[in-house]
């Protein structure tokens, strides 16, 4: 009996052991979107077996016990705030599950970290967090490995990225990798004043009181360590390990992010431990500036004085290829600063509760810039502000915004507050390094945040610090609800426990489903594109049966249904031509139904009437009034009064054809194909001078080089 009393405890401790470890690390080549996809349903999976088994615990206990912790009351301000915004939400599917391949920042993986926070803070064996710590930096270690191996092509031809020069290891993009690197990177460094600095006694005065939420501190042995050997062996090269490949991401948000913690770090540490951290401190400055020096940093300017520049000027210069204006890159920096003018103005039109948990990628787009157009990335999606504090002014309003400052600026405050009292308590002094580690680590996410966006590993941090900080410090039992139920008996507990488990297991089943019927979206979406449609069909199909609440998958079926509706009508089968038809409007409408605001639907709803008008040419109209709803739902993309201009040049409507695509010039004016568009318009209008001036245009403002162009003003002479 007291083996399946202690089986829920173990089951949290190795699920959380499991989840800190696996987390960075899974990534599958079969999912829509390797990374994050699967990194929040390995979250949801391990979150539902840690509840589950503390419900468990719960049940064999008779009594259901949760920690009280100093975030209780900010965490629930913050809930409240997500659920009135998914409330007001202008895409409630969205705002639960989170924007489709992600996931990460609906309301579900909120709740989902929420419930990590107190089963930790509940459950978790103190005694246990140094082997957590190494489950930690062990994945953290596997990760960065990776990375460096990324920067000398060890998988250079698998990815279209251009990864030896931004490597993104098992994290999917580079300023991801390096937010996790930089919040591992100060807990490496604590470790090393763990094993460096010996405790030293303190008297304290008797009179001495600590803050009303005196906590009893823990002493923590980091003994699995010592398995490889003195400390400036292991957490040296363990913190270089991490330095380095945060200097091959190029980020120069991680870049920041590192050195701001960094700054945070060691001042806390020289007060709370004293002048024998000097010569570390030395050490891994040094070392860091030494490495910053061979191979470069993110940053052009510090670039001046880095061994790659300086061997790079005593080459000879090749200059660049001259690019036209639509092939240059534009600044992130310069992207960023639109978008966030974008994201103000939607926080502006939704002030309270925002547009909806994670539905800035259909809010955004009613009030996109216009200089958005002149940009490298003007035809990109964008479904976060890349900057974490606006896109919750923006999706939750300014109630969320607040509940969210509130939240850290708890955990802060706390910190700073626990500090004065750990630095005169002799008893603190030796968990106070891993304090310290943890806390200048959770300063790394509120930069890293500030020109980015937090991703499933770092969210998992973000809400499981301050969960690691108070288990360190120990809060004393009086600081403990307990409720307990009626005493039931043996038959009435077992009987529980088997609907618990139960429950777990079909859970558990809900996720695999979902992750099997991504799978399948993602075959098809490949068949699709290569443009076989009887292949896609199936897999669509079965994905829509697995989940049929998720609209995307419902979008792209009712397309994959309109082309075979099309080759059944090549091929002379008008009633199953008709019957394929009707399937993919309905289709279209059910993902509409689903989410209203979603422009890309409406986008596809477009290309939907588009081929069922090449069987009957009245579905062109029905086109164009989808693309009049997708124009209202994203007045400044140029895509779309480009495409309505086209369409209506179809049905012969040449004065509203002239007129869009004059729109979609004034919107963007190096649109090159809307200017070659708009002079056939006007050539076949009768307007010839206007005709020549719109190619001249394209020669003396977009690219001199365009032979169409060339070739057309010859033949128009």
């Amino acid at each position: 009996m007291e083996k399946i009393s202690s089986l829920p405890d173990k089951i949290i401790e190795y699920s959380f052991y499991l989840l800190f470890f696996f987390v960075p690390l899974i990534l599958t080549p079969w999912n829509y979107e390797l990374f994050e996809y699967n990194k929040i349903m390995l979250t949801y999976g391990l979150t539902i077996i840690i509840a589950g088994a503390w419900f468990g615990k719960s049940i064999l206990a008779k009594k259901f016990r949760i920690q009280r912790t100093p975030l209780d009351l900010p965490i629930l301000i913050f809930l409240i705030s997500q659920l009135l915004s998914f409330y007001f939400s202008i895409d409630r599917h969205v705002s639960i599950w989170g924007y489709y391949s992600r996931f990460n920042g609906g309301l579900l993986s909120t709740v989902s970290y929420i419930l990590l926070y107190y089963a930790f803070v509940t459950n978790f064996p103190r005694e246990k967090l140094a082997k957590l710590f190494s489950f930690i930096l062990t994945s953290g270690a596997l990760v960065a490995l990776y990375g460096i191996l990324e920067h000398f092509g060890i998988d250079k031809n698998i990815w279209l990225q251009d990864v030896q020069n931004r490597v993104f290891s098992t994290l999917g993009q580079p300023n991801w990798l390096a937010a996790y690197l930089v919040i591992l990177l100060p807990i490496t460094i604590a470790l090393a004043l763990k094993s460096q600095v010996p405790s030293t006694k303190i008297q304290t005065s008797s009179k001495l009181q600590a803050p009303k939420s005196k906590l009893r501190v823990l002493n923590l042995e980091f003994g699995i360590w010592d398995l490889f050997g003195a400390w400036n062996l292991k957490f040296w090269i363990l913190a270089l390990l991490f330095y380095l490949c945060l200097l091959f991401t190029k980020s120069r948000s991680g870049f920041l992010g590192f050195w701001a913690s960094y700054a945070v770090f060691w001042p806390m540490a020289y007060l709370s431990i004293g002048k024998n951290i000097k010569k570390i401190f030395l050490l891994f400055t040094s070392s860091f500036l030494l490495l910053t020096f061979i191979f470069g940093s993110p940053f052009s300017q510090l670039n001046r004085a880095t061994l790659p520049q300086i061997f790079q000027a005593g080459k000879a210069q090749v200059p660049p290829p001259s690019l036209s204006p639509e092939f240059k890159i534009t600044e992130s920096s310069e992207i960023r600063n639109i978008v966030w003018k974008g994201a103000v103005e939607v926080a502006r039109h939704y002030p309270l509760f925002g547009s909806g948990v994670e539905t800035f990628a259909f809010s955004y787009y009613q009030f996109r810039p216009k200089e958005h157009n002149l940009t490298s990335e003007w035809d990109f999606l964008y479904n976060k502000a890349h900057n974490e504090y606006l896109n919750y002014a923006a999706t939750t309003g300014f109630f969320g915004l607040g509940a969210y400052l509130l939240l850290i600026g708890s955990f802060v405050w706390w910190n700073i507050k626990n500090l004065k009292y750990q630095i005169s308590n002799i008893k603190s002094i030796s968990n106070i390094k891993y304090q310290i580690g943890i806390f200048a680590g959770y300063a790394s996410i509120l930069i890293t945040n500030f020109f980015g966006f937090s991703v499933v590993i770092v969210n998992l941090f973000f809400f499981l610090i301050p969960a690691i900080s108070f288990l360190l410090l120990s809060p004393p039992p009086q600081g403990v609800n307990r409720i307990t139920p009626l005493r039931w008996n043996r038959s009435y507990t077992l009987g529980t426990c088997l609907f618990i488990l139960f429950v777990i297991c079909y859970l558990l089943f809900v996720i695999s489903r979902m992750w099997y019927a991504d799978t399948l979206f993602s075959r098809a979406s490949a068949l699709f594109e290569a443009q076989k449609y009887q292949e896609a069909y199936p897999s669509t199909k079965q994905a829509v049966n697995l989940f049929p609440s998720e609209p995307i998958y419902r979008n792209q079926y009712s397309q994959v249904l309109a082309n075979l509706s099309l080759t059944a009508f090549e091929a002379q089968e008008a009633t199953l031509s008709q019957t394929l038809a009707n399937m993919a409007l309905s289709e279209s409408d059910k993902s509409l139904t689903i989410s209203p605001f979603n422009v890309n639907f409406w986008k596809a709803r477009t290309k939907v009437f588009y081929t069922l008008g090449q069987i009957e040419e009245s579905f062109f109209q029905k086109a164009i009034e989808a693309l009049l709803v997708a124009k209202n739902l994203s007045p400044t993309d140029p895509k779309i009064t480009y495409n309505l201009g086209l369409l209506q040049n179809q049905i012969g409507d040449k004065k509203a054809a002239i007129s869009a695509m004059e729109e979609t010039i004034e919107l963007k004016p190096d649109y090159r194909d809307a200017h070659f568009a708009l002079s056939l318009f006007y050539k076949e209008s009768g307007f010839s001078e206007k005709a020549r001036e719109e190619l001249k245009y394209i020669l003396e403002k977009i690219n001199p080089m365009d032979e169409e162009a060339k070739k057309k003003l010859e033949e128009w002479k």
